[in-house]
């Protein structure tokens, strides 16, 4: 039906007969412009042509929104585009999806640090250490919740500042804030905190939605390498005239599992999580070789399994429901964890420095110094990744090589420590 639009008959169009959800007035005035009645009596202008030799309909809006002169206005404009041969719909997509990219970065500028470092630890857990995922989960907790041993609030990980700043915001100076208030108190944790956090941020450059929304550069800048704590590295190792009161201390700690855990962890030199997981499955007493996870190759390597360790851990009682070598019924992993306080104490004791556990593993490798072995055979039992080409790309020691020299070293560390002769009678 065509007839003259003014605003009071737009307002006044009747709806259509029963059997029609809706019907259309068209406006003399302005060829394509009509207005659209349904059922409801609601009213919207719409425009209609042809473009390219097809019809397209399109709604203006709402009759209560849009003002007789504006639908006019609209309407002539869409029919000079459709004159040009262009199609006006392919407009108002390019214009929907330039709204829907805003919508979305608006959205993504919300996306917080913390938000982004907690899907990073689950994307990458399962190929990290015990120990490297705890780091994650310690340096990143809020804090503020009762401490399960003492009294008191836990208090908040030195990643906590940056965990509710937009990913957007994460600039070089938003780092040497961070690093320069915390580095006051804790320097040791927040120069971790900072290696994890830049790890993070190379990550977010292999996903498609964080890598626009950070700068890859953003940690590589010197002003912001020299504000993370530069930490004189440590160099504390049992001393070859310190073995024999070592093995003592060690020795008398009641935990068979403790003192055995530690007296391995100096013949054999391992990464401590490496050892703590360590599962009978991994044992091979009919080769003398043990399995042990390599956290450079994320994979096992074979070490030799020495007279003295084989002795050490064939002693150790068997748990019927766990496959775990060091076993603990109070840890909630179902392995030993904590060994230090009385490891420490037993140190005390006897007047010895507090070595690490870490610190054995070091140890390790400098007692092998007294016995000129070679340092790619040190370095192949206790997992370093290799330095020097031939290391890298073609020596590969078989494990008989690698138990001739380890049992010279085991050998020696027990004489020192005055344990040969007591390993000997006990055999």
């Amino acid at each position: 039906m065509k007839l003259k639009f003014t605003t009071n008959k737009v307002q006044k169009l009747k709806k259509p007969e029963e059997c029609k959800n809706q019907i259309f007035y068209w406006d003399i005035d302005t060829p394509g412009l009509s207005v659209r009645v349904t059922q409801n009596e609601n009213r919207s202008y719409i425009f209609q042509n042809r473009v390219s030799g097809k019809s397209l309909r399109i709604t203006i809006g709402d009759v209560n929104i849009w003002s007789l002169d504006d639908a006019r206005k609209e309407a002539r404009r869409l029919q000079q585009l459709c004159d040009q041969g262009i199609d006006p719909r392919r407009n108002k997509a390019e214009e929907d999806q330039k709204n829907d990219e805003f919508t979305q970065k608006k959205e993504n500028s919300k996306i917080t640090f913390g938000q982004v470092f907690l899907e990073y630890i689950e994307a990458n857990k399962n190929l990290w250490s015990e120990r490297h995922l705890h780091d994650h989960y310690t340096i990143s907790h809020r804090g503020g919740e009762p401490k399960k041993r003492g009294h008191g609030l836990t208090i908040p990980g030195v990643l906590t500042p940056l965990l509710d700043i937009p990913l957007v915001q994460i600039d070089s100076d938003t780092l040497i804030n961070w690093q320069n208030n915390e580095s006051k108190t804790r320097p040791g944790r927040a120069a971790l905190a900072f290696r994890l956090a830049r790890t993070c941020i190379n990550w977010c450059q292999e996903h498609e939605k964080y890598s626009e929304l950070i700068n890859a550069k953003v940690h590589q800048a010197k002003r912001v390498r020299r504000s993370v704590p530069v930490l004189k590295p440590v160099k504390n190792s049992v001393q070859r005239n310190q073995l024999k009161d070592w093995f003592l201390a060690v020795n008398d700690i009641n935990n068979i599992m403790h003192r055995t855990f530690l007296q391995i962890s100096i013949l054999t030199g391992p990464r401590s999580e490496s050892m703590r997981v360590l599962t009978y499955s991994q044992l091979d007493f009919k080769w003398k070789t043990i399995s042990i996870w390599d956290k450079v190759e994320q994979e096992d390597r074979i070490i030799p399994m020495t007279p003295y360790v084989e002795q050490l851990l064939s002693r150790l009682p068997k748990h019927p429901q766990s496959d775990f070598v060091f076993w603990s019924e109070q840890s909630a992993s179902g392995h030993i964890t904590d060994i230090r306080k009385n490891y420490y104490r037993a140190l005390e004791e006897k007047g010895l420095p507090k070595f690490t556990i870490h610190d054995l593993r070091r140890s390790f490798s400098n007692l092998a110094e007294w016995l000129d072995i070679p340092t790619g055979v040190v370095a192949q039992i206790m997992g370093h990744k290799p330095s020097a080409t031939a290391e890298k790309h073609y020596k590969d020691r078989p494990v008989d090589l690698l138990r001739i020299h380890h049992t010279k070293i085991e050998n020696w560390i027990l004489e020192q420590a005055g344990m040969l002769e007591v390993n000997e009678k006990g055999t």
